[in-house]
């Protein structure tokens, strides 16, 4: 799988980055803002959680349409072109990570109005226990924490437990909502080789859309505004770590 992709930088891909770093830089402004009027580091904890909600919201929106246009301005530059199509959905057998906090906020606030709400938390820690099974396992095997952690995820990848939002034909039940973590994964090869048995070949050309490291850098500084909550990174995990938060919702 290919991790990084140098686009040029036409005038779409201007534009996106622009929007993204403006979008990002007045969220900043307004959660040091937060942080410096409580008198500390993290604009976002416990304490003022219910409060944060309405704006973070409305942020986590204007993130994804703002990423929706990225992804319109480098996919095109893909010479082989994206072969993902509706119902396909092996790639959301993975074990997605490096979720954004106020993407979890965003996402459980809607989740928890959902007649099927507690068969979701369920299904997030299953796939979280067998998860952190397999990093156990690995970590025990090797000195290095980040190998272990991408031989973890390879190993779940495997097991080939769709994700909770997947529908039995393959499609995502929760697809405005998602998180970047979900919008960023393509494929250039055909969906018969989006599968364990070819993952690390030369048969899948499956690649991650990143952004600028300046926009990534943003990204971080706003995500450490909600340390507090201490959330995890992971997909399911912070999910289930959101649900601490759920008389914060009511």
């Amino acid at each position: 799988m290919s991790l990084c992709e140098e686009y040029f930088p036409t005038r779409a891909y201007t534009n996106a980055v622009s929007r993204l770093g403006q979008l990002l830089s007045k969220e900043r402004d307004r959660l040091d803002s937060v942080a410096q009027s409580l008198g500390r580091k993290s604009a976002v904890g416990p304490d003022n959680l219910a409060v944060q909600v309405p704006m973070i919201v409305d942020f986590a929106k204007e993130y994804h349409r703002a990423y929706s246009l990225y992804l319109e301005a480098v996919l095109p530059q893909h010479k082989n072109g994206i072969k993902c199509g509706p119902s396909c959905g092996n790639c959301c057998h993975h074990y997605p990570m490096s979720v954004e906090p106020f993407e979890l906020v965003y996402l459980y606030s809607n989740l928890r109005r959902r007649d099927d709400f507690m068969s979701i938390m369920e299904d997030c820690q299953m796939r979280a226990k067998l998860f952190e099974g397999l990093l156990g396992k690995r970590l025990a095997e090797s000195d290095s924490e980040d190998d272990a952690e991408d031989r973890a995820l390879h190993d779940y990848f495997s097991q080939w437990k769709a994700c909770p939002f997947s529908s039995p034909q393959g499609d995502c039940r929760i697809y405005p909502l998602r998180p970047v973590s979900c919008r960023m994964y393509f494929s250039e090869t055909l969906p018969k080789y989006c599968v364990p048995e070819y993952l690390q070949t030369e048969k899948n050309e499956s690649f991650v859309v990143y952004m600028p490291d300046h926009i990534e850098e943003a990204l971080g500084g706003i995500s450490e505004h909600y340390a507090d909550l201490e959330l995890p990174e992971s997909y399911f995990g912070g999910l289930l770590s959101m649900n601490l938060y759920e008389g914060v919702f009511s």
